[in-house]
């Protein structure tokens, strides 16, 4: 009996130690992995906001630089970020975050407009599912690139901006689309512009009320 009963709380004990364990190492990994993405949608908005905080800038760097230069305020059930300049007094630009339906899924990206709301600072793309070498070129500077100073008041224009088959764009507001990836290109035009003006008619205003 005594024997039994050794073994059955020897087991038990044993199960209960690599069971905490196993969920030590869990909460560990959890943790680390909401601090690495934390701080990579900081790097994110950062950069849309032309205060770059490139791969050899250090995470602690980057949390330093963020957390300096940069605020959140909440506009239309939305969280914007107000970027400073060095003084940590001049607004230098507002970042907002944008999605919408891709050829293949869901993709996330992060825009910045000056302070005066007229253009874009930066646009950038850290989450989707296209395929790569194709739409997956939507992260790539060459496309991102394109939105830097763009007017975000078009007067002679129903959109924003248009994607036109690369070397073909004759306006101020025509960029390159992916070669090859017409899907992907017609989804950011269409969900990227009614974001756009989604910002402009119903964030924008409010933000300007906030200072």
């Amino acid at each position: 009996m005594k024997k039994r009963l050794f073994s059955v709380l020897y087991m038990f004990l044993l199960t209960f130690f690599f069971t905490s364990i196993v969920s030590a190492v869990k909460i560990y990994n959890e943790a680390r992995i909401e601090t690495n993405q934390r701080v990579k949608l900081q790097r994110v908005i950062l950069d849309v906001l032309d205060m770059p905080a490139g791969e050899k800038v250090s995470d602690q760097r980057v949390v330093e630089m963020f957390d300096r230069r940069v605020k959140e305020i909440e506009a239309q059930d939305r969280t914007l970020y107000v970027g400073y300049g060095e003084d940590g007094r001049t607004i230098a630009g507002y970042a907002f975050p944008v999605s919408g339906p891709g050829f293949w899924g869901p993709v996330y990206g992060m825009v910045a407009v000056n302070p005066s709301g007229t253009e874009i600072l930066g646009v950038a793309f850290y989450k989707h599912s296209e395929t790569p070498g194709l739409g997956a070129r939507i992260t790539e500077d060459w496309f991102t690139k394109q939105f830097r100073g763009l007017p975000l008041r078009p007067e002679t224009s129903r959109k924003i901006f248009y994607l036109k088959s690369a070397g073909t764009p004759q306006a101020a507001n025509e960029l390159d689309a992916v070669t090859g990836a017409t899907g992907t290109s017609r989804a950011v035009e269409a969900f990227l512009n009614k974001e756009l003006d989604r910002f402009l008619k119903d964030i924008w205003p409010e933000v300007r009320k906030k200072g």
